[in-house]
């Protein structure tokens, strides 16, 4: 009688192979906004998590474990009161996490095209650009596809009309937005078969996400910026999932979307996954910190608590 063992070897060799070479079919998105020039924890009792040092060192361990990801942010990247040093220092931060693909909001867009241009060089990532005239946002693109495990994802990056409402005329004048409804679907159709997924990076606020989303077929995700807003769970309307990620770096957003044979959309969900005292720092990142508080002699207090 000849011996079951060397099928039984074989089947546990299968099951070994899957377990390790097999393919994950999940496409995942890790995506930030609103970190306006948050380099670490405030370390405040009502706000306890982390900014760009926790989160440069969770992406690093996701990225380990979850080869099937693209990173985005939504804009904002730097502060809003004009913190030279400091905003210097959040952007090459920024470079410590391999970003897919970046759009640009109001509070980089009214600094003009030369700061643009001089902050894209620290940044060292791929900027989209789908409507945005002016300021001249130089090396940046109308759309980016981006491949992982044999998906396309198309990502295209718009700023509202609203991101600049409330600036002095002399700011407003010197940024000029094409209808980002319409610019939106010239490339819907452009991208229709080029691309399994389309993504739209949006600086324009919640509610607006919302309106977008119920009138302009075409788009599989927005993932948005301006309002801040932190969605714990990402919302469905008229089948396009809308996230974002809150403020400050306190968050990185997950989406994961399952996927069939074909490529075909089978699920889509996020969640924000906060970043907490307990994370690990990356080292890097507190280089970047350390440097800061060398040159402006501003160290947090209730860190050293």
């Amino acid at each position: 009688k000849m011996s079951t063992m060397p099928r039984n070897i074989i089947f546990v060799m299968l099951m070994i192979f899957n377990l390790v070479f097999g393919t994950d079919r999940n496409l995942y998105i890790l995506h930030t906004n609103n970190t306006n020039g948050a380099l670490e924890n405030c370390y405040c009792v009502d706000h306890p998590y982390g900014a760009i040092e926790k989160r440069a060192a969770f992406i690093k361990t996701w990225l380990e474990d979850h080869p099937n990801t693209i990173i985005v942010d939504s804009g904002d990247i730097i502060s809003l009161t004009g913190k030279t040093v400091k905003d210097s220092l959040a952007s090459i931060a920024y470079s410590h996490i391999p970003y897919d693909a970046i759009l640009l909001g109001d509070q980089e867009l009214i600094h003009g095209a030369d700061y643009i241009a001089d902050m894209i060089k620290r940044i060292d990532a791929p900027i989209v650009n789908t409507n945005v005239r002016s300021p001249r946002i130089k090396k940046s693109r109308p759309q980016l596809i981006v491949e992982r495990n044999g998906i396309k994802i198309a990502i295209l990056g718009v700023v509202g009309p609203v991101a600049i409402k409330y600036y002095p005329e002399s700011v407003k004048s010197a940024i000029d937005l094409q209808d980002l409804n319409e610019v939106v679907t010239q490339q819907i159709k452009d991208l229709e078969q080029k691309a399994d997924i389309i993504l739209l990076l949006t600086h324009q606020g919640y509610d607006r996400d919302l309106k977008l989303a119920a009138n302009l077929p075409g788009i599989d995700i927005i993932i948005g910026a301006h309002s801040q807003t932190s969605l714990r769970s990402a919302q469905e309307i008229n089948n396009v999932l809308i996230a974002q990620a809150g403020k400050e770096g306190y968050y990185v957003g997950i989406i994961k979307i399952e996927v069939d044979a074909n490529n075909q959309i089978v699920k889509k969900s996020g969640y924000l996954e906060a970043m907490t005292l307990e994370m690990p720092d990356h080292p890097l990142v507190m280089e970047i910190i350390e440097e800061y508080e060398q040159k402006t002699g501003i160290i947090n207090r209730r860190k050293s608590k």
